[in-house]
């Protein structure tokens, strides 16, 4: 892979290029040297081609090296590595502390993501207003239907990793200031349920050409976006209290009408690549599968690293999976020094093709994930059988090779984990850590989610401020107490 063997020279280019990394708080600011905005904004080829770019800009901004996936993979203890890397040993290490908020701090975990995608939700609130004042695309539902998905999923990925949000859409910026996460989740989810009517009511398919890989077809689309309802609702709890608050009723609305196939994306290694999590955390000498989730399959393995241990068996597990999904390796090449604890007797294979063609269909959202989420949502409304019988139907029983779950709503509610931690947690971005936060798993003091970047703050002005260790609100913005 091209972007592997580059990586330390595009890391010191980037160093080097650093306006590209300013960003304004003003959302609605003139471009006083380029007098003819309006004109450019009203332009057809030029503002289709930007709707064209909407789904891979948001999916780079995402998957990205330089954005929190890695960290937060290994904050959640489904990945291990001590590498100092995209700040996976400063926020994964123990004892937790805070989150190294500075403009001067070497790793890029959240300024770029942040930048990414206000620069996704600009392009959408730009394109929704030309197909609503009348501007003449060839398909104007189909742009405009992009311009919501991109207001939706630029706001929606904010609201899951940051502790608040600035929000502006087709008519300017929205509100006198920042609000929370919760409100942001708000917006993106009307924007959601927006994108859907349209793409519903005028039938329009998205070109391959803007989603590569064959599952651009209205009928998967629409799937799609729901099941990313389902994905956004759920996860943007910061603490297993607020799981009362969550309209389970919506979710279980969402996953009914969502994926019942994966949802795949053709990655050409050139426009279209998976850094986080399909690459760096499973790329032979890199990542690592944590013990906590050895253990999960194969209780006879321990859980957790410690000093005195030497090297681990391999495991074996009633579940086909450790067989199938995973690498037993017998030796560790991570520092010692930097604690015991990082090691890992086993690696994620599963992906082993993509990290070496690199040319291919990966999942995004797999049908796994939807079903999931479907379970959780008729357990909490009280339905344990039927959220027990969509679980056997799914990939416990079909991959795993795993008895079928009683209808027992403890039982069901670790089941649902158990997938969770297995099955997809290398598809989605930062889908392991949502559920880790929701069921307030993570470790005592690791942050619950990210302050505003230090290089927005600054351009704001506003005082530092970080999460993490013990800064913040207990509970709110960082865990108090977790797995262990």
């Amino acid at each position: 892979m091209k972007y592997l063997r580059e990586f330390l020279t595009i890391t010191i280019l980037l160093f080097l290029v650093v306006s590209c990394e300013d960003f304004s708080l003003d959302l609605d600011v003139k471009n006083l040297e380029h007098p003819n905005d309006d004109i450019l904004t009203s332009d057809p080829v030029a503002l289709t081609a930007t709707a064209s770019g909407i789904l891979n800009n948001w999916f780079m901004a995402v998957h990205n090296y330089y954005g929190p996936g890695m960290a937060m993979q290994t904050m959640a203890d489904i990945s291990t590595c001590s590498w100092g890397n995209a700040g996976m040993k400063d926020l994964s290490s123990e004892p937790r502390v805070a989150f190294n908020n500075k403009s001067s701090y070497g790793n890029n975990v959240t300024n770029s993501y942040f930048n990414s995608l206000y620069s996704v939700l600009s392009d959408g609130n730009t394109i929704v207003a030309a197909a609503e004042k009348g501007t003449e695309f060839d398909e104007p539902e189909l742009v405009k239907m992009m311009g919501k998905v991109a207001q939706a999923f630029s706001v929606g990925y904010l609201s899951l990793v940051f502790d608040r949000v600035w929000l502006s859409d087709e008519n300017g910026v929205v509100g006198d200031g920042p609000v929370s996460y919760k409100e942001g989740m708000e917006y993106a989810l009307k924007k959601l349920d927006d994108a859907i009517a349209i793409a519903k009511s005028s039938g329009v398919d998205v070109p391959d050409t803007w989603l590569p890989g064959g599952f651009g077809g209205n009928a998967t689309f629409v799937q799609f976006l729901n099941s990313m309802g389902a994905r956004m609702l759920v996860g943007n709890v910061r603490n297993s209290a607020q799981k009362a608050n969550i309209s389970w009723d919506r979710v279980l609305a969402y996953t009914k009408s969502g994926l019942d196939a994966d949802f795949e994306i053709f990655m050409d290694d050139n426009t279209w690549y998976d850094q986080a999590p399909k690459t760096f955390l499973v790329y032979p000498g890199w990542g690592r599968v944590d013990m906590r989730v050895v253990h999960m399959m194969d209780p006879n393995t321990p859980d957790y690293w410690t000093e005195d241990m030497v090297s681990v068996d391999s495991s074996t597990s009633d579940d086909a999976r450790l067989a199938m999904d995973y690498q037993y390796l017998s030796s560790n090449n991570f520092r010692p020094t930097r604690g015991k604890y990082h090691f890992s007797n086993q690696r994620y294979a599963r992906l082993d093709d993509y990290i070496t063609d690199w040319i291919m269909n990966v999942v995004e959202f797999s049908a796994s994930e939807n079903d999931m989420y479907r379970a959780e949502a008729l357990l909490n409304k009280g339905d344990v059988a039927a959220a027990a019988a969509v679980i056997n139907a799914g990939t416990r029983t079909t991959r795993g090779n795993l008895p079928a779950v009683e209808a027992n709503a403890d039982a069901v509610y670790k089941a649902i984990h158990y997938e969770r931690m297995v099955e997809f947690a290398y598809t989605g971005m930062g889908i392991g850590f949502f559920e880790m936060r929701k069921e307030d798993l993570l470790q005592k003091g690791t942050l619950l989610h990210f302050p505003v970047p230090g290089k927005a703050l600054e351009a704001i002005p506003e005082d530092y401020y970080t999460f993490g260790g013990t800064q913040g609100v207990a509970g709110e913005d960082y865990s108090t107490g977790g797995w262990r």
